[in-house]
């Protein structure tokens, strides 16, 4: 994957072989980067940056997910895409036990209502979908933010809902250790992710590629 952003001067290579970080410290340049690629994540389309897959444009548009704050997830595409992939694959077996157990509970609803003396009946009209879209599902994190991290990166493995994860800051939040394990379950996965930090960490980690901004909007690669 390459991503072309017309006001940088290098391209965005994404690839399966390392992670790459973007260390922008000059803070308009930096602001302006994750708002557009924030703007991207929720569907908006800006003709100066372009995405290239083996040469051929790919769209981008509300298929990446830029993640800012560690301590509160924010998974509702997710969720709904889990749902809905969970609805898809429902063997029919499973089909007919779910329609069994909702004319179980039909059933012990209507001797209720049959107590109260209320002009009011049933609609008995089965929709699998909306049934299932009914029960509320939540992800099981933990209070260790890399296994979050890996939880997400599981998610895209198993069902691919955004082609690029995009982690803001994050390095304030990881050791070194733990963000080489995060590159290494993300490369072994085939899970794009970028890094994209408002200051520089000097030296390249394993696995790891950069693109520096410094505060003169000079551009170095390491």
């Amino acid at each position: 994957m390459t991503i072309n952003i017309d006001y940088l001067d290098n391209y965005l290579y994404i690839n399966n072989e390392d992670i790459l970080n973007i260390e922008i410290e000059n803070k308009k340049y930096f602001y302006r980067v994750i708002n557009d690629f924030f703007q991207i994540s929720n569907g908006e389309n800006l003709d100066y940056i372009s995405c290239l897959v083996d040469g051929n444009e790919e769209n981008i548009v509300g298929k990446i997910a830029v993640f800012t704050d560690y301590f509160n997830f924010d998974l509702k595409k997710n969720i709904n895409v889990v749902t809905k992939y969970i609805i898809d694959n429902l063997e029919e077996y499973d089909r007919q036990d779910i329609v069994k157990c909702y004319h179980r509970l039909l059933k012990k609803y209507a001797s209720i209502i049959n107590k109260i003396d209320l002009p009011v009946m049933i609609n008995d009209e089965i929709n699998i979908e909306r049934l299932m879209k009914s029960i509320k599902l939540n992800i099981n994190f933990t209070n260790d933010l890399l296994d979050n991290l890996c939880i997400i990166i599981d998610m895209e493995r198993e069902i691919s809902i955004n082609k690029l994860l995009i982690f803001v800051n994050l390095k304030q939040y990881l050791t070194k250790q733990e963000l080489i394990e995060l590159y290494k379950y993300s490369l072994y996965h085939n899970v794009k992710i970028l890094l994209i930090d408002s200051q520089s960490y000097g030296p390249t980690l394993e696995y790891e590629k950069k693109l520096i901004i410094d505060d003169n909007l000079i551009e170095i690669v390491v």
